[in-house]
């Protein structure tokens, strides 16, 4: 099976076929591959139909292909020995579209259980069709007032959802923001913003502090920070930009986890089947604790809050990729795949024997449909799924 190196060479080799550049020596390479397997047979006709390159050339159009492309070339050329692959962003996407027939290898690769092994090679198959798709999830949200009415977000129009106590609850475009009307008002009420599985919202907190929920995740919050400070409970996860207010310092509380910022931009994930809340942060400091021991940490780092509190440097944008509309997978287990692949699209993961022991890494739009996924997971050569409606059952192959 070939290496990640020999993918990439493979895919140059097809690309410079297509537009007639082939060597005497390129020529004779090509052909000894076309004859090694009946795979490579199917996939040198498939990549000559017009249609399916455009076709992937389509879906490849919305996905990051910068980011994309820097995370495989970082962990796959050695710069010192290996010359540039593709020198123009319009060869490489015509490279990454076949590489993707090939192998997915700009969006999915699998490596072993050290995320410093070099990827494994990753097989071409024919995707399964499915009867009915699955879609990504949206903004969908359920918002709690503290006399218990509720009201469905993405049922409603843009305006003014609420207005009473001083307080002017609005909806426009995917955000709900508080606004006091009435700094007079002495009242305080809390309400709960709640986003299903397959639901994000962004709502703006009555300080001016922003947040972003991910899909099945609540904030409990007051129609007003009185007293001083700023306290705000956190189920699931939430990255937060919080307006700044020297007085008044800003809490989120999470499980047992506290984190306490002045003015910040951060990230906390507090799934109850994720493990312990990590707190990561972009921007600014803050302090984490766990009601006996607390730290600070700098941007760039990510707090693990148990019994002890461990801190790490992290690549922040696998932190944040949920708020910027991707799926981040950084030597990640088939469960942690799963488990985030629920949360969105809504679906129920299911384990047919003994899980293989590769990780996988890789960038995915959030936007692609679920078959899609599946497909490009697939096409790793370890893995292989069965849709029985929204339950997917995983086994090895």
């Amino acid at each position: 099976m070939e290496n990640k190196q020999e993918q990439f060479e493979r895919a140059d080799l097809i690309l410079k076929y297509l537009r007639g550049e082939l060597t005497l020596q390129e020529e004779q390479e090509m052909e000894a591959w076309i004859a090694e397997s009946e795979r490579n047979r199917h996939f040198f006709d498939r990549i000559q139909n017009e249609q399916a390159l455009e076709e992937e050339l389509e879906f490849f159009s919305r996905i990051d292909t910068d980011k994309a492309w820097q995370r495989i070339a970082a962990q796959t050329v050695d710069q010192q020995k290996t010359r540039s692959l593709w020198s123009s962003r319009s060869v490489w996407k015509y490279a990454a579209a076949i590489t993707l027939l090939l192998a997915t290898a700009f969006l999915i690769y699998q490596s072993q259980r050290s995320k410093h092994a070099a990827p494994a090679a990753i097989a071409e198959v024919t995707p399964n069709k499915q009867p009915e798709e699955i879609l990504p999830g949206g903004d969908k949200a359920k918002l709690t007032f503290s006399d218990g009415s509720v009201f469905l977000l993405e049922d409603m129009e843009n305006g003014t959802v609420r207005e009473e106590q001083g307080v002017k609850v609005a909806k426009l475009d995917g955000i709900v923001s508080f606004e006091i009307a009435d700094s007079k008002s002495e009242q305080v009420f809390y309400n709960t913003i709640s986003t299903p599985v397959g639901g994000q919202y962004q709502v703006v907190l009555p300080d001016g502090s922003k947040v972003w929920l991910n899909s099945a995740s609540s904030l409990y919050f007051p129609s007003a920070f009185a007293g001083n400070e700023r306290i705000v409970e956190l189920t699931g996860e939430a990255y937060f930009e919080i307006a700044k207010n020297q007085q008044k310092p800003f809490r989120v509380k999470a499980d047992k986890a506290t984190v306490e910022v002045l003015g910040t931009h951060f990230n906390v994930m507090a799934y109850p089947n994720e493990g312990q809340p990590t707190a990561t942060l972009l921007e600014g400091s803050v302090r984490v604790g766990n009601g006996s021991v607390s730290k600070e940490i700098v941007p760039g780092q990510q707090a693990t809050i148990g019994e002890d509190i461990k801190l790490r440097k992290v690549d922040v944008d696998e932190a944040v990729a949920w708020k910027n509309g991707l799926f981040y997978f950084n030597s990640a287990d088939i469960t942690t795949v799963m488990r985030q692949l629920e949360r969105w699209y809504g679906i129920e993961a299911a384990y047919s024997g003994k899980m293989s022991s590769k990780h996988f890494s890789g960038i995915i739009s959030r936007n692609t449909e679920i078959s899609k996924v599946l497909e490009m997971l697939e096409l790793t050569g370890s893995i292989q799924f069965k849709r029985e409606g929204r339950r997917i059952v995983v086994s090895t192959i």
